[in-house]
């Protein structure tokens, strides 16, 4: 074979090689192409699986918070029933009292924990007796429960030891006179007042009851014994009730603490004559006796 020959055999191979490579390079391009169109289909499938999907959750989340459930009844505050407004550790207002200062509001259009509570405790903040609270908020079907801390009565304000309170004394220093808000209940330790319903409207004030306060503390000290109540019912003639007997203090004047002084020196007395003693009398400067009961 000649020199020529060769070259062109060469040449030949050569020619099919790069035939084969590029035959073999058009089938790979087909091939990924194909591998790459199905991939996209598949794309676009999961792409509408993953549309209808959302679509079909966002329905059922809009039918979910669309229940009758999560909604408070239109009329809710203005008939309060029992099921939809609960009021919790009230012991001096009434359920009806605090149910009928909501009565004005109007029952949101929203689900139950959209609406706003701020409204409620506006109105019911309102009640002087109403010291702070908590709503919460429940679906299924909606109701709201009102936590209330009422304010602590230290002195209840009588016309009568078996009456109801007339009036009642705060720990921070407010009188409640509002008729509405006496549901006190009987157990409640707190220092009772007689008075008359005019005295009531004249001279009890808080600085009048700051005062008593004082008589009273100072009646505890030197009797070494818990004031049940103080009779103001004539305000010229007043009497404390303690555990053992009655004190006469009379009138309420500059000397009345140095005569409660004198207390525990005539307290001691009452054991030799007891059953017999109707009170001690206070009320003279520098004098002091025991009264004693009226023979049959």
């Amino acid at each position: 074979m000649t020199e020529d020959e060769l070259n062109n055999l060469d040449s030949n191979e050569e020619l099919q090689d790069e035939f084969s490579l590029v035959k073999h390079s058009v089938k790979h391009k087909q091939t990924e192409r194909k591998i790459r169109k199905k991939r996209k289909k598949i794309n676009r499938i999961k792409g509408l699986l993953r549309f209808i999907v959302l679509l079909i959750l966002l329905f059922l989340i809009y039918k979910f918070f669309t229940l009758s459930g999560w909604y408070m009844p239109e009329d809710t505050f203005q008939k309060a029933p029992d099921n939809r407004i609960e009021i919790i550790n009230n012991k001096i207002v009434p359920d009806y009292v605090i149910k009928n200062s909501l009565k004005k509001l109007a029952s949101p259009k929203l689900p139950i924990f959209l609406m706003k509570v701020e409204p409620v405790k506006k109105e019911i903040f309102k009640i002087p007796v109403i010291r702070n609270m908590y709503v919460r908020r429940y679906g299924f079907p909606a109701r709201i429960q009102i936590i209330v801390r009422e304010r602590t009565p230290i002195a209840v304000i009588k016309t009568d030891l078996k009456a109801k309170p007339v009036a009642f004394f705060t720990s921070d220093g407010i009188l409640i006179t509002n008729k509405h808000y006496m549901n006190l209940a009987e157990s409640e330790p707190v220092l009772k007042i007689l008075t008359t319903y005019a005295n009531l409207n004249k001279d009890i004030s808080v600085e009048k009851i700051r005062y008593i306060e004082k008589i009273v503390k100072a009646v505890e000290t030197y009797s070494n014994e818990k004031v049940e109540y103080i009779d103001m019912r004539n305000k010229n003639d007043v009497y404390v009730k303690i555990q053992t007997t009655s004190i006469r203090l009379g009138t309420l004047d500059s000397s009345v603490f140095e005569r409660i002084k004198r207390i525990y020196t005539i307290l001691p007395q009452i054991s030799d004559v007891d059953g017999q003693i109707r009170y001690i009398d206070l009320s003279w400067d520098n004098v002091n006796y025991l009264k004693l009961k009226k023979s049959k």
